[in-house]
């Protein structure tokens, strides 16, 4: 099961002005749906697949061992279709995993997964997930038992969320559980609800209701006692999609990685009791970006009947901009981010990179690519550090690999801090594991001349003026009509374009990168 090296890539600056290197490789291992990955402290690579299965994988030679097959798996019944949906069927799957936060203690060598059930019976099903306990037997590499510590738990037709997070904090081991609103977006299909007040996404501000909420359980699946509300689980709400967990083992904080609907994916610092939003505040509280936004904040009251109740915004939100005018997904500038992990490698891995968050996307679109973000954090963990232009935060790796790399599902990091670990879920030649290897002195192609331009124009369709974001440096953008026939041009990456002067109309702008590449787009002037 050898690796085959497929591309060497030659990373920006850095801050530490080091020039950071990676040989891409993969591994062979045969792989259907992953959805976790997590580096283990025994070693391996622990993933689940479809169908209920937990696997172990040598990460140096790809050797795979399926250790677990959960014989009540249950992959919904026709029965629990919404016809009227662009995706009729219920939500299953085997998604997230962790570990004991001390898995290699004899006394605790515990696995912890999620997958869909069947909490009816045949006649009357009723697919929700739960969270199993395996205990592992390090000796003899197999699972010696099977528990469940914590079930019905939501599932609907989309945004499932189903991140697991194990963690110690405070002397008390727990488990953070991330439920989705499990609605179809209204905007998106309009036809799913009728009415629409039956959509899931309606209860996500309701704590008798589990969806679009973090979760957070004792260890062994009761109810801590400090939770914000006696006898729940719920410890944030207000969450549309969260479909990644981080945890910064020095601050013991937890971030939660979520998509937008069309805007404002966001990574949120999870506190007890904070509600974030959703769905009528979405992102950055003071853009105002979603109609109503602004009312919504200035009416919000506290609920006596949760502890620490408060508005909290995002640490950080992609795509913070209003809301487009196209139906098409690809257009907008959500990058579907789908989990993370913190790196700190204590000055012995890739400089200048200690201390951040890395999260990988799944979406490919017009401006925005299948591939890893690195946020530098500030030392508070909770601020990022100042963004340049020569030191970007946050800085976008792997995109110019995004066709062999498909769709990020995960990522991971050996505890040498040397080598990244990428699973996708379709979206390349296989399902599989990438792996990137720091090597200062690997020869390649710098990234920021083999990536493609990516471009964020906004507001479109325009008014007065109109905002340019690209990951290159612009050295020409120009407004053409119709007829082709030249009507403004900007030189010397111009980061707003006033359009003030335009009729109203449709213009072709094509903005021009120094390196030569260029891109167009359709531009409206209302």
């Amino acid at each position: 099961m050898n690796k085959h090296i497929y591309v060497l890539l030659f990373l920006a600056m850095l801050g530490s002005n080091q020039s950071q290197s990676f040989v891409r490789s993969e591994l062979s291992t045969t792989l259907t749906t992953p959805w976790e990955m997590t580096y283990g402290p025994d070693g391996y690579l622990w993933i689940t697949e479809a169908g209920g299965k937990v696997s172990r994988v040598d990460p140096n030679s790809g050797a795979k061992k399926i250790v677990y097959a959960a014989p009540d798996y249950c992959a919904g019944f026709a029965s629990e279709q919404c016809t009227a949906c662009h995706q009729p069927s219920i939500g299953v799957g085997t998604l997230g995993l962790a570990l004991h936060p001390n898995f290699l203690n004899i006394s605790t060598p515990f696995i912890y997964f999620v997958y869909s059930y069947n909490s009816g019976n045949t006649t009357t099903p009723a697919t929700k997930f739960k969270i199993v306990k395996l205990t592992w037997d390090a000796t003899n590499d197999s699972v010696t038992s099977a528990n469940d510590i914590a079930g019905q738990l939501p599932t609907g037709w989309d945004h499932l969320g189903g991140r697991l997070l194990a963690v110690s904090q405070n002397g008390n081991n727990y488990l953070y559980f991330t439920a989705g609103d499990n609605g179809v977006s209204e905007t998106n299909s309009p036809t799913c609800y009728n009415p629409q007040s039956l959509n899931p996404n309606n209860y996500c501000q309701d704590t008798s209701y589990k969806n679009g909420k973090i979760h957070r359980f004792n260890i062994d699946g009761s109810i801590p006692v400090d939770n914000p509300i006696q006898g729940k689980s719920v410890f944030t709400r207000g969450h549309r999609n969260p479909q990644g967990l981080i945890f910064h083992p020095g601050l013991k904080i937890v971030y939660s990685i979520e998509h937008g609907d069309r805007t404002d994916d966001e990574i949120n610092v999870l506190e007890s009791g904070k509600n974030y939003g959703w769905k009528n505040i979405r992102g950055y509280h003071a853009d105002n970006n979603y109609p109503g936004e602004a009312a919504s904040i200035a009416s919000f009251t506290a609920n006596p009947g949760i502890v620490g109740d408060g508005l909290k915004e995002p640490l950080y939100s992609w795509c913070a901009t209003p809301q487009p005018t196209t139906s098409a997904n690809a257009d907008w500038c959500t990058v579907a981010p789908s989990d993370g992990v913190y790196y700190n490698a204590n000055g012995t891995g890739i400089p200048g990179w200690d201390n951040s968050l890395l999260v990988v996307t799944l979406k490919k679109g017009t401006s925005t690519a299948q591939e890893m973000y690195r946020f530098q954090l500030n030392p508070d963990g909770v601020t990022l550090a100042p963004s340049t232009s020569t030191t970007p935060n946050p800085e976008r790796l792997f995109g110019a690999d995004q066709t062999l790399n498909g769709r990020l599902r995960d990522i991971a990091v050996s505890p040498t801090g040397d080598k990244i670990y990428l699973i996708n879920n379709y979206g390349a030649d296989r399902d599989k594991i990438t792996v990137y290897t720091y090597s200062n002195s690997a020869i390649g192609i710098k990234e920021n001349e083999a990536r493609e331009l990516k471009l964020e124009i906004y507001p479109n369709p325009a008014h007065d003026k109109i905002q340019i974001t690209s990951n290159k440096k612009i050295v020409q953008v120009k407004v053409s009509d119709l007829l082709g026939q030249s009507v403004k041009e900007e030189l010397n990456n111009p980061g707003e374009l006033n359009t003030s002067g335009l009729s109203r109309g449709l213009y072709l702008i094509k903005v021009t990168a120094e390196d030569g590449t260029h891109i167009s787009r359709r531009l409206v002037k209302e």
